[in-house]
């Protein structure tokens, strides 16, 4: 469930990311006149890191909510949590 749900907020963010793009592209075309201009690479890098900081932030969130339903429904085998400690980005609180 929470690996399906992690699954759309990446999709949404990866529309939201081609759209703010589209919408840069028609404002510089519109600033220059209606002539074909460059987006301003300042602009678009900057908004792309905000983007990728928040998609790590819920990739981390999704890990603690995973964790959480797990432990609520009993931990996992002892095999496979060894396989989650090895894999983990971050240690739980």
């Amino acid at each position: 469930m929470v690996a399906v749900f992690g699954v759309l907020i990446v999709a949404v963010l990866v529309f939201a990311m081609w759209r703010s793009t589209v919408e840069l592209t028609r404002m510089s075309q519109r600033s220059a006149g209606g002539r074909a201009g460059s987006i301003d690479q300042d602009l678009v890098e900057a908004r792309l890191g905000r983007i990728e900081e928040a998609i790590d932030a819920m990739a981390l969130q999704i890990e603690r909510l995973t964790d959480q339903q797990r432990t609520l429904l009993g931990g996992a085998p002892e095999a496979l949590q060894e396989q989650v400690d090895q894999i983990r980005t971050e240690r739980p609180r």
